[in-house]
């Protein structure tokens, strides 16, 4: 790979805590993949126990993303293997709820779940055709490119159904469980749903029809969430079309929310409409304004769609589309008991349901926009915060919940922005994102060796669980999934200066990754440490560790996760001996104007990198330096 700057490390001490922690626990994870293995799969990949459809690909969801940070070579092809396997079973044999290796129907929440390592697949190896050919054919599902799947509408530019997939946008869907729920509503057709409703046969008969009529044939904004495969899809490619798609798409909520005054609706009918079937009332849909989680499933949403767009365009218009939302909140935010609260939910009286803001999606949108203005949004929300516990009761059983019961009221905890939660699983995960946020703010200096004893932690609890047998999760579809003994939310954070990814098509919003140059792969070599120690509009600050005292690693910089960023300049520090031998340390400054860089860390050498970049300037590509 000629061309490439290459810097040398030569300050030599002793690793850092964090660096053997880190190398520790990537080791560990490396060696836990095979009871998890031998456990739940049979030889091929299939599973030997079933979640839901979702579920079971995200039993290895960040597999691939283990491997794209320096796990074992092997972690790829089990991912692959899985990914592979599952899809078959699921065509074949498990309920037959795959066609053309694409799910047949489902909802956008779970379907851009259970495809997010098909993403990372990209980020693996962007080289292997059969992903390619998927890549294509799953975008073209909601580009009118198969005939059995006609999901949207170029006209009204809508996806026609609240549920969708490889065999087009569905009529009819279960009214019962989302309903019951409190995921959707029927307001104002339906103004109080008795309880019991679905035990009468006639009763219940038609309620479903009024589902059908109101909630089923609507564009929501979970759909946003398919922007993710699609734009995955351009960056596999480049090919053109599937960029002007999701622009387009998104264009048009950006459109709508116009027209609604500023605020996203959650239901458009099939000739484009707010609130069609719902005399124009546009909230209470699907995963909407006034259901049980949501502005979360809202924020997950916007977070996908306005982070690929952004990436895809370089249009800030995009982040600002995200950021109009959390400023509708904040607008209507209430201070009770020292505690900043915003709405959560929509209904006939107005806002309600007043909590803390989750400091996620204000970490999507400052990683992305490096915005001081969004910086001071998240100190708001940390100022702010005052109680515990988290603005979200999550459902801990599959049963529904009491009326009122998930109202959040303080605890009489004081809240701890810099705590580290080891009790995580899924998407629960972003619990970790304030204390990161705390390190790069500079208030949470031992984070590092905090997240590090955390997921390591969470491998041991998993791998007792295996070793064990008799865990059982209380939602059985989840008791695979939650005994995965592989952790990469610490691991992107430190490494690849990322936040958690959005777990609905959400993209690895990395400010650097890397290449093991001697053995052409992505990820950090063996032995090597990285510690992303500061995020900066135009600056990254990066400290890498070779912990082997005897063998020299190389590895290749990249400006963030797709090519999307250019380095400008790196300045380090650099050691050396005059001719009495006594030891001096100089500051250099090396141009780069590229894409990536090389280092070389002899035995024992550590290096700290400031890192000038321009962000957001590249096309983005899954392209190693050497394709």
């Amino acid at each position: 790979m000629p061309g490439m700057v290459t810097i040398t490390a030569s300050v030599r001490e002793s690793p850092p805590s964090w660096a053997v922690m880190q190398r520790h626990l990537i080791e560990t994870m490396n060696e836990a993949a095979p009871l998890y293995l031998d456990k739940f799969i049979y030889s091929g990949g299939t599973m030997r126990q079933h979640g839901k459809l979702d579920d079971d690909y995200e039993c290895f969801i960040n597999w691939p993303l283990f491997y794209i940070i320096g796990g074992d070579d092997k972690f790829l092809d089990w991912g692959l293997q899985q990914f592979n396997a599952i899809t078959r079973q699921w065509t074949y044999q498990h309920q037959k709820s795959v066609h053309k290796e694409f799910v047949k129907h489902y909802d956008m929440l779970h379907l851009s779940e259970g495809y997010l390592g098909f993403q990372y697949f990209g980020l693996a190896d962007p080289t292997i055709p059969e992903n390619i050919d998927r890549a294509r054919r799953f975008a073209g599902f909601y580009m009118n490119e198969d005939p059995d799947a006609p999901n949207f509408d170029p006209q009204y530019r809508i996806i026609r159904s609240i549920a969708s997939g490889s065999q087009g946008p569905v009529e009819s869907s279960g009214a019962g469980y989302m309903l019951n729920y409190g995921h959707a509503t029927l307001y104002p057709i339906v103004k109080d749903l008795e309880q019991g409703w679905d035990k009468d046969p006639k009763r219940r008969e038609e309620i479903q029809k009024l589902y059908d009529e109101v909630v089923t044939p609507c564009d929501c904004p979970m759909n946003l969430c398919i922007t993710g495969l699609v734009s995955h899809a351009y960056v596999l490619t480049g090919d053109e079309k599937y960029k002007k798609w999701v622009l387009d798409y998104v264009d048009a909520w950006i459109e709508r929310t116009k027209e609604n005054n500023g605020i996203i609706p959650d239901n458009i009918g099939r000739t484009g409409k707010i609130g069609e079937y719902r005399n124009g009332q546009w909230w209470g849909g699907f995963f909407g304004w006034s259901g049980r989680y949501s502005i979360e499933m809202l924020f997950n949403s916007l977070i996908t769609s306005s982070e690929w767009s952004y990436l895809i365009s370089s249009d800030p218009k995009y982040l600002g589309f995200f950021r109009s939302q959390i400023d509708v909140l904040l607008d209507n935010a209430i201070t009770r008991d020292g505690n900043l609260l915003i709405p959560y939910k929509m209904g006939p009286d107005g806002w309600y349901d007043y909590r803390p803001m989750e400091p996620f999606g204000l970490s999507h949108l400052w990683h992305a926009s490096m915005n001081s203005k969004d910086w001071e949004r998240i100190e708001r929300i940390r100022k702010g915060t005052k109680n515990g516990p988290w603005a979200y009761a999550y459902a801990e059983s599959p049963n529904p919940p009491a009326p009122g019961s998930e109202m959040w009221k303080p605890d009489g905890t004081l809240f701890d922005w810099n705590a580290v939660r080891n009790d995580l699983i899924g998407n629960k995960h972003r619990l970790n994102e304030s204390p990161h946020l705390g390190y790069l703010g500079g208030i949470n200096p031992d984070w590092p060796e905090k997240i590090l004893n955390a997921e390591y932690e969470m491998v041991c609890r998993n791998i007792e669980r295996l070793r064990s047998d008799t865990y059982r999760n209380s939602w059985g579809s989840q008791t695979v999934l939650t005994q995965n003994p592989i952790f990469t939310n610490g691991l992107a954070q430190m490494t690849l200066g990322a936040s958690f990814t959005g777990f609905n098509g959400g993209l690895l919003n990395a400010s650097v990754r890397y290449f093991d140059r001697d053995r052409a792969r992505p990820g950090l070599p063996e032995d090597v440490a990285a510690l992303v120690e500061k995020l900066e509009a135009d600056r990254t600050v990066l400290q890498l560790v070779n912990t082997n005292a005897f063998e020299t690693r190389s590895l290749i910089v990249q400006a963030g996760a797709y090519r999307e960023h250019k380095f400008i300049d790196v300045k380090f520090t650099e050691q050396s001996k005059n001719s009495e031998g006594n030891t001096f340390f100089s500051e250099k400054t090396v141009p780069v104007n590229k894409d990536y860089f090389v280092v070389e860390l002899p035995p024992a050498t550590t290096i700290r990198l400031e890192i000038g970049m321009e962000r957001f300037v590249n096309k983005p590509t899954y392209a190693f330096p050497w394709h």
